[in-house]
């Protein structure tokens, strides 16, 4: 073993001693490096984005590995397919989505915008050891589909607690002074935004510059100004109202024209304007039917439902004095009638009339008999009454027998009468025109504003709702004006409740649009002129505004 050893180690020193004085030419190493052949271009420092990640439930990978039958060299760099985006998170935990940052794409690509959906890809088959194949389909996307939860986190304000109604009564005065001053302003807009032969021009005494946003943008700012109007006053009558935990329809009534005035104003330019703007008419059409679900939900507590109660009791008792009147009377008994001869006679008599049923003429004394055995006929069922529906039934009291309502004891019950009062029909009118006008209204309000298309057009507003620790009973705690705090979804208008909360979204609304177009609210308002004489001009502007 040791001389093998030692024999292995010179040879191997003698062949490198060999090598080591070798030289080689040029020529030789060109035909050398030829044998390699070309060298393919190395792959871009910035590489595309890896794809999606493996689903939960993919099969696990095999123990062997298949090896491929194809010896391209971009067998050996793979990608990984745990690279890409991250599983969806379990709807029972509240987990935000954070997708890492796109790399920058190669100076000889273009960029790709921020709102560009990506392209999700779907395997035709099931592939192995995490590999991809190239020649997927690409699913085509709906819409862009913005990933704001990562970068837009509301502020968390402290909580302060529910305000004194004088509080309320403060918040009532400057939002309905807030509104006047945005009324005026976009009524004014409008009217100077017309041709100059129009008869509805009306000049701005100082009109913007020609290159600022609100000569640019006439038309839209006053609109613009039109709802945060709408919002202010809107908001003005909620504090009044939930300070004192009730509902005025009287002072309700007093917004409906300017409303209406509003909504027509966007609905006129609907043909016209894209989703982002539509969703501020759908903000008017769901301020307008949570009023609607305001009024008819504080009408049926405070009203109409007390005032039902006290006659439906009358009414019930009155119901079933009449059922059990009626059923004494099915109850008499029924005369008794006298017999006829032929029932007291006996079959067999010698003073009975015989019977002839047979072909030959003979009598039959059998007959008789057979129809004395022969069953009774099978009774009808006793008729239905349907004087009233069928699950008023149960609501009347039992036959003495422990069954429900005869025909009789129905049909008796149901000439019941009540008596009510103008003002209870007409709050009974109300109501039920203030359903059918909600769920109106609100038709209309989703066809143009949802959680998508706030995600969409509105994204910090929508993270401000969608990562909110606040309540639906906390409508109290966030200020109109901040435009950081949290948010909550309005929900359902039904309970009577959420006005505040379209009030607020609205605001955030509008506030996150007008950043766009330099919108500068209460700061760039038209001012109202100091009162003076009417005259013809004048006339028309005291009308709209009072």
């Amino acid at each position: 073993m040791p001389s093998h050893s030692s024999s292995s180690t010179a040879s191997s020193s003698t062949s490198f001693q060999k090598m080591k004085k070798r030289r080689w030419s040029r020529e030789q190493l060109l035909k050398n490096l030829e044998i390699l052949g070309p060298l393919a271009a190395p792959l871009p420092p910035d590489l595309p984005p890896s794809p999606p990640a493996s689903r939960s439930n993919s099969p696990a990978a095999p123990a062997i590995k298949r090896k491929h039958e194809s010896s391209q060299e971009h067998d050996v760099v793979k990608r990984s397919r745990t690279n890409g985006l991250p599983e969806k998170p379990s709807s029972h935990h509240h987990h935000h989505y954070h997708p890492p940052p796109p790399p920058p794409a190669p100076p000889s690509q273009p960029l790709r915008s921020s709102n560009a959906v990506p392209s999700f890809n779907l395997r035709s088959e099931p592939s192995e050891d995490g590999e991809v194949r190239e020649d997927t389909t690409a699913v085509t996307p709906r819409g862009p589909a913005p990933a704001v939860l990562s970068t837009t986190v509301p502020v968390r304000r402290p909580r302060r607690g529910r305000p004194a109604p004088t509080s309320f009564d403060e918040m009532h005065d400057i939002y309905h002074k807030y509104g006047r001053m945005l009324k005026y302003s976009g009524d004014a807009r409008f009217w100077s935004t017309y041709p100059a032969t129009h008869k509805e021009y009306r000049p701005l005494a100082n009109p913007p510059p020609p290159n600022s946003p609100y000569h640019k943008h006439g038309g839209l700012i006053a609109r613009l100004e039109l709802v945060d109007a709408l919002v202010c006053f809107t908001y003005s009558l909620w504090s009044k109202d939930f300070s004192r935990k009730s509902c005025f329809r009287e002072t309700w009534a007093t917004i409906e024209a300017f409303l209406g005035w509003c909504k027509n104003k966007w609905i006129a330019e609907l043909d016209t304007i894209g989703d982002r703007e539509k969703a501020l008419l759908g903000l008017i059409w769901m301020i307008e039917g949570f009023i609607h679900g305001r009024k008819f939900f504080f009408s049926a507590k405070t009203v109409i439902e007390p005032e039902m109660d006290r006659i439906w009791a009358k009414m019930k008792a009155e119901m079933a004095m009449l059922s059990s009147n009626a059923e004494k009377a099915d109850g008499q008994p029924t005369p008794p009638m006298l017999p006829s001869p032929a029932s007291i006679a006996p079959v067999n008599s010698a003073n009975s009339t015989p019977i002839n049923n047979s072909a030959s003429g003979t009598p039959s004394v059998n007959t008789g008999i057979s129809m004395a055995n022969s069953p009774a006929p099978s009774r009808p069922a006793p008729p239905t009454s349907t004087a009233l529906p069928q699950y008023m039934h149960c609501l009347l009291p039992q036959t003495a027998k422990g069954q429900t309502a005869s025909y009789n004891m129905v049909e008796a019950a149901a000439k019941a009468t009540a008596t009510i009062n103008p003002a209870l029909a007409f709050n009974v009118k109300e109501l039920s025109g203030g359903v059918m006008a909600a769920g109106y209204c609100m038709e209309f309000a989703q066809r143009t504003l949802t959680l998508p298309i706030l995600a969409r057009h509105y994204p910090t507003t929508f993270a401000r709702m969608m990562s909110s620790s606040l309540t639906a009973h906390e409508e109290h705690e966030p200020d109109i004006e901040d435009e950081e705090g949290e948010l909550f979804w309005p929900g359902q208008c039904v309970t009577g409740e959420g006005l505040g909360w379209v009030c607020l979204m609205g605001k955030a609304m509008i506030k996150e649009f007008g950043r766009d177009i330099g919108y500068l609210g209460l700061a760039g308002v038209v001012p109202k002129p100091a009162p003076g004489p009417i005259t013809g001009d004048s006339s028309r502007h005291a009308s709209v505004l009072r």
